[in-house]
């Protein structure tokens, strides 16, 4: 028989057994072959087809993390950054022509994920990234039951520099002391510092955003005014995040016209793009005598750290900045000041001592 693409296959036909379809013209080296297999009853040679996955490999376990909901909410910027740094080591050389991504999961064990995280060393913040990317994969693979154990079990890999400044208070005074309220350079800043939004954020927070909230505290009915939307670093999930509006931001927000669409408008009329507000906000530190190294996103985590010094909890940390991993609520909580944190620990321990040596001394 002749396939549609043109290519000749002969049926092997036998009583009691499936047929087998062999490749070629009789007596050519391909046709004699395969047809030695079958009559010895040996399997075909398994050929790896151009961009296939083997079963339960690293590059299936790949495929299917695709599909999962966790995959399909992350944000463009997150995806496109794990799709790169998957596929990096799925390339990786795993010995001969084979690939880190061609091997079985089961095979992977602790010491290949610390050679693996090795290659990336000079570079702490992409060998976190490829430990998160490793884990992906397993528990893809604990999911669908093709391994039972995580060879990333407590590996960490956290890099000793944490990003982004936070605004200590005399940088803010000299950013303040610039800048009057009322201006879109004093707008941007209070807009980041009290509500310790994105940038992604502040360019999109529009007026119609602004609502108020009934909560119930202390056996009562409280009305709270802020602005209720949903992050665009997690839109995909649709997740409204609710922000209440301070006595400090409704003072910077007083004297804006509320006749615009954006809160935060450019002097063009219109709303920033993500990439120019950050560079503006450059520009505008620069002008208020303030050294390179403090951004919009600085300010987010200085509102993380007054927080976090108010003694609030890493939950009300995570619902404010909306946040779902614990780990950044608690570096937040480690910027707070240290000095402060212990001297009111101690004056607790001083209470209850006090407290103590008061009952003794009744006794």
């Amino acid at each position: 028989m002749t396939t549609r693409h043109g290519k000749v296959r002969w049926r092997l036909r036998r009583s009691g057994k499936k047929d087998v379809m062999l490749p070629g013209e009789p007596h050519t080296a391909e046709f004699d072959e395969a047809y030695q297999n079958a009559v010895l009853g040996r399997p075909a040679p398994v050929v790896q087809m151009p961009g296939s996955a083997s079963p339960r490999s690293l590059k299936a376990a790949y495929r299917l993390l695709k599909k999962t909901d966790e995959w399909l909410a992350l944000d463009d910027k997150s995806s496109t950054r794990y799709q790169q740094t998957i596929e990096r080591i799925l390339s990786m050389p795993a010995g001969g022509k084979a690939m880190l991504g061609d091997g079985p999961v089961e095979d992977l064990k602790r010491s290949h994920v610390k050679s693996i995280l090795s290659a990336f060393r000079d570079t702490p913040h992409m060998e976190r990234i490829v430990l998160i990317c490793l884990r992906k994969l397993i528990m893809v693979a604990i999911d669908e039951e093709w391994i039972e154990v995580d060879p990333t079990y407590k590996m960490t890999r956290n890099p000793q520099t944490d990003g982004h400044k936070a605004w200590p208070l005399e940088i803010m005074a000299k950013y303040e002391a610039r800048w009057e309220v009322g201006t879109r350079q004093r707008t941007a800043y209070a807009l980041a510092l009290w509500l310790g939004n994105r940038v992604s954020d502040i360019t999109r927070l529009r007026w119609v955003h602004q609502t108020k909230k009934h909560i119930a505290a202390d056996g009562e009915i409280h009305t709270v005014d802020g602005f209720e939307f949903v992050q665009f670093k997690g839109r995909k999930r649709g997740k409204k995040l609710f922000l209440p509006m301070t006595p400090m931001l409704d003072r910077e927000l007083a004297p804006l016209s509320r006749d615009t669409e954006t809160v935060l408008v450019s002097s063009r009329g219109g709303a920033y793009t993500d990439g120019s507000l950050s560079t503006r906000m450059a520009d505008w530190c620069r002008d208020a005598g303030i050294e390179p190294g403090y951004t919009m996103h600085g300010l987010r985590k200085a509102l993380g750290v007054k927080l976090a010094e108010a003694d609030a909890s890493t939950r009300q940390l995570m619902e404010m900045l909306g946040h779902k991993n614990i780990a950044y609520a608690e570096l937040y909580s480690r910027e707070a000041s240290q000095t402060r944190l212990a001297v009111k620990a101690m004056e607790k321990v001083t209470k209850i001592e006090e407290a103590r040596s008061s009952r003794k001394f009744r006794s």
